[in-house]
């Protein structure tokens, strides 16, 4: 009988380990899990046809200001999480996506961007006072995109995907460059969706992003 126990307890607590958390939005809100980057501009945050549409904010995460992102804890070194967007009424300079957030000085983002000539995937790190393109990549316009980021080991490693079958790498980060040794912080790591847009919409309006949904997945099988 203790044998019986013992071996539940040990399958409860593999599938809570590797267990996939799914969220969706159909019932307009998130829950308490969700956190911010200092105080939300609650404005930026809403849901329409089942889904978190995230407005665009003109404050970047490296300013002390309401930049519009949510993220999770990520509380293990392996995980791997995804979301799948729809981007609108956007203008060049605006983007949106996944994001990596340790700190105001070291964030690692995977966006759709905006420029005259279309849209594109980047993958862009933030490390103190520079900004880095790493990747790049054209998409059409109006295109609903797939994102990933496969945190395995030292690599952070960034996948887009047009259909949501066939994901395609883009390029890997160096996770060490997010610690706390390097970028300040408290040592947490923060993966989520975020909005920003370009100065210049306050002329015409505002850029969103729709999200459908997001999956978090920690401890991932070796």
């Amino acid at each position: 009988m203790r044998l019986i126990f013992c071996c539940f307890m040990a399958m409860i607590m593999t599938l809570g380990v590797n267990a996939q958390k799914h969220y969706t939005f159909e019932s307009g809100q998130l829950g308490a899990e969700w956190q911010y980057v200092g105080e939300p501009d609650q404005s930026k945050y809403c849901f329409a046809e089942g889904k978190l549409r995230l407005i665009g904010s003109v404050f970047e995460l490296f300013e002390e200001q309401p930049a519009t992102f949510t993220g999770l804890a990520a509380n293990d070194k392996d995980f791997v999480a995804e979301t799948k967007l729809t981007y609108f009424d956007t203008e060049s300079g605006d983007e949106a996506g996944l994001c990596l957030f340790a700190s105001h000085n070291g964030y690692v983002q995977c966006c759709v961007n905006t420029y005259q000539g279309g849209r594109r995937l980047r993958v862009q790190l933030r490390l103190l006072s520079h900004q880095f393109q790493i990747a790049e990549k054209h998409v059409s316009s109006g295109a609903k995109v797939w994102l990933r980021v496969r945190s395995e080991g030292p690599k952070l490693k960034f996948y887009y995907s047009t259909d949501g079958k066939d994901f395609h790498w883009m390029e890997d980060v160096e996770r060490r460059l997010l610690g706390a040794d390097i970028v300040g912080g408290d040592g947490r790591l923060l993966v989520g969706m975020y909005s920003h847009m370009h100065n210049t919409k306050f002329q015409s309006g505002y850029s969103f992003a729709d999200f459908e949904y997001f999956d978090y997945q920690e401890d991932l099988p070796k």
